[in-house]
């Protein structure tokens, strides 16, 4: 089995019929192969995937713990796949509404065919999109928090699977397009919780406006890691909630 993809047109396709593809997959549990009726639209990457199943557990209302293991799974059998592959809505929307439709319905139930656009394909920005699609935000999460100098490479993606706020006000910004500055700052944040500081909501979004400002002072892609923690601890450590 190798990784799929949809193709131009046919991501085009399902867009431009979205209130169908919405009302037949998810009011009348069909399949998007029975829906389309053109198996042209959906094509093989030269990269070999394994049997990957995901898991839900919605009973609490939310589902962090198994975002955290679908975080590792999907990043161990998806580690071939490019950065600018891995932020090809294509890619995406064959494991959302395919190859991983029944996770999905369990973890992003939808309500309408905007709810679908929102979760099942790319309808924001690209950054955001990334960790707002349900598929490629634990890939994108494996990719910025998977630290194998750490004796469990995963512990910063176990950290930030907590609270889906984290997720979204950190990750989700532009400025954190760079790995080593999302490291930096996810590690800065992991890194004062244990030294007894308490996360906010509020602490958390002022840390990502705050190293946004960084960006506006230096040229942060050159600065390095150590600095962006130093000062992110900095901040976080005289940060009062409002």
């Amino acid at each position: 089995m190798r990784i799929k993809y949809i193709t131009e047109d046919g991501l085009l396709f399902l867009k431009n019929n979205k209130t169908v593809i919405y009302r037949e997959i998810f009011k009348n549990n069909g399949k998007l192969v029975e829906v389309i009726k053109d198996t042209s639209w959906i094509k093989e990457t030269q990269y070999e995937i394994g049997d990957m199943m995901l898991v839900s557990d919605m009973s609490s209302g939310h589902d962090t713990v198994s975002d955290s293991e679908n975080v590792q799974r999907v990043y161990n059998h998806m580690k071939a796949l490019t950065d600018s592959q891995a932020s090809d809505e294509r890619v995406w929307v064959a494991y959302t509404l395919m190859e991983q439709l029944e996770y999905m319905k369990q973890r992003w139930p939808v309500e309408n065919d905007e709810d679908m656009l929102n979760r099942y394909f790319f309808n924001y920005s690209i950054q955001r999109s990334l960790f707002r699609n349900g598929m490629s935000r634990l890939w994108w999460i494996g990719r910025v928090t998977y630290d194998a100098s750490r004796t469990d490479p995963y512990e910063l993606t176990k950290f930030i699977c907590r609270d889906q706020d984290f997720i979204e006000t950190i990750c989700g910004r532009n400025i954190f397009n760079n790995k080593a500055v999302m490291n930096a700052t996810i590690t800065a944040i992991y890194d004062s919780e244990k030294n007894g500081i308490h996360l906010s909501r509020e602490l958390i979004r002022g840390t990502g406006k705050y190293v946004n400002l960084l960006a506006g002072t230096y040229i942060i892609d050159a600065v390095n890691p150590e600095i962006i923690y130093d000062k992110v601890c900095l901040y976080i450590k005289n940060f009062k909630d409002e």
